[in-house]
């Protein structure tokens, strides 16, 4: 407000500058002046004598009111919960806009989250008014309204920030400079109140799909993929570790469960192809929501993939047959079994090469959690018997890179040549070093 640079200000800009700065510095209690103690009393149920008892005066309850505002917030670690899980089936975009799309749809829909950003934007307008009753539950630091909003603010970013630092710690994702995670925290928080703001004086012009689309983008752009190492991944590396909170090692049970519960519902679903199966079609058949398959699986695909699980007790079974001395015999009996489940369930087969190869290019044709995932315990098992063959250990990056190999010929040659099993084995073999067919 007021006149351009060098032109006099009239009268009437005067008043009103006056009176905005008169309305920033009024005392608490005229910020409450329509909270009168009967009013009050009332509504809770109680008589104004009772109110004198805890309220000296309106000045005091005022200040009571304000400093009301410092509470936790269970909110900040149940989305921090929900994108890590959500990360365990989604690329970082997808998890963010997912996660947050949710979170957006519960705090612009709320009415007590509504009235407590309402009231956070009325301190906000008396950012400098003194607190003149320091309570002892809480440090001498708060004096003014402003310290209120800043410790409402930043138990917040405190939460979003230890999100973050989880996150980096479990997965490839790193911030790139100048950010860093509490930068970032800070930057999303006020998106979110901006548009919090915003929507609630104009709905129409917040979508709900804009804050998590937002962030999602803002992460994306602020942060980068670090490939890991070579190495073999043990299927004890997918059963929680003891030290893993209560509630990871339950949600990681949970998600266990849920996508054991969908192979389980699709296996033998897939015979006309995954192409013509959709997710609503997986999510009816198992029991659960759309949202739940994509969020486990990503895509019908993989839903496909994974029910090829179900030959891996006969392809196991095939390798323990023929005894531990014998390692060529059992890789050729397991590689014999993989081929003919393979061209018994050609789909899955597909499915499950193509996921294979699709997740080794992008990891720069390194082993990855899920060939292990997928193949446990055949994956493991080939790899101790190769390692045995070969004379080598199973952590050597070649040794289960030709694992992977191996498995992935079989895959790509038994389905198109269905009645030559033993033939695919045979040249499977072949890409065997010369030291293990001696």
């Amino acid at each position: 407000m007021g006149s351009p640079p060098g032109a006099p200000s009239s009268t009437r800009e005067d008043l009103i500058r006056a009176g905005l700065e008169l309305a920033d510095a009024l005392p608490l209690e005229k910020l409450y002046a329509g909270v009168t103690t009967a009013a009050t009393a009332e509504r809770a149920g109680v008589t104004t004598g009772s109110f004198f008892h805890h309220f000296r005066s309106a000045e005091q309850f005022a200040d009571a009111i304000v400093r009301s505002y410092i509470h936790e917030r269970p909110l900040n670690d149940e989305v921090v919960e929900e994108l890590l899980d959500a990360l365990e089936h989604a690329d970082l975009a997808d998890a963010i806009t997912m996660t947050l799309l949710d979170t957006w749809q519960l705090m612009s829909r709320d009415p007590g989250m509504a009235a407590e950003l309402r009231g956070q934007m009325h301190l906000f307008a008396h950012n400098g008014v003194p607190l003149v009753h320091p309570s002892d539950e809480l440090t001498d630091e708060i004096t003014v309204v402003g310290d209120v909003l800043r410790s409402v603010f930043r138990v917040q970013i405190d939460a979003a920030t230890d999100g973050w630092q989880r996150l980096l710690e479990s997965s490839d994702i790193r911030v790139l400079e100048p950010f860093d995670p509490r930068r970032l925290s800070v930057a999303v928080h006020a998106l979110l109140i901006g548009l919090l703001v915003s929507h609630a004086v104009d709905p129409s012009a917040v979508d709900d799909q804009l804050f998590a689309d937002t962030a999602a983008t803002l992460a994306g752009a602020v942060t980068h993929t670090e490939l890991r190492p070579p190495r073999i991944v043990l299927a004890a590396e997918f059963v929680p570790e003891a030290d893993v909170s209560p509630q990871a090692r339950s949600g990681a049970r949970r998600r266990q469960e849920s996508r054991q519960r969908v192979v389980d519902a699709t296996t033998g679903m897939f015979e006309g192809g995954w192409d013509s199966v959709s997710a609503t079609e997986v999510a009816e058949a198992a029991g659960v929501s759309t949202q739940t398959v994509i969020n486990l699986f990503g895509n019908v695909r993989k839903v496909c993939a994974a029910t090829f699980g179900a030959h891996l007790p006969a392809i196991e079974g095939a390798i323990d047959a023929a005894g531990p001395d014998r390692p060529m015999d059992a890789l050729r009996e397991g590689l014999l079994a993989l081929a003919r489940a393979a061209a018994d369930d050609p789909h899955p087969a597909r499915a499950l090469l193509t996921e294979r190869l699709g997740i080794r290019a992008a990891r720069d044709f390194d082993l990855d959690d899920d060939d292990i995932r997928v193949l446990v315990p055949i994956g493991i098992r080939l790899t101790f018997v190769v390692a045995e063959l070969l004379g080598t250990e199973t952590t050597e990056p070649g040794t289960p890179d030709l694992t992977a190999t191996l498995v992935d010929f079989v895959l790509g040659h038994a389905v198109p040549r269905p009645r030559r099993a033993e033939e695919t084995v045979d040249l499977a073999l072949r890409l065997l070093p010369a030291q293990a067919l001696l």
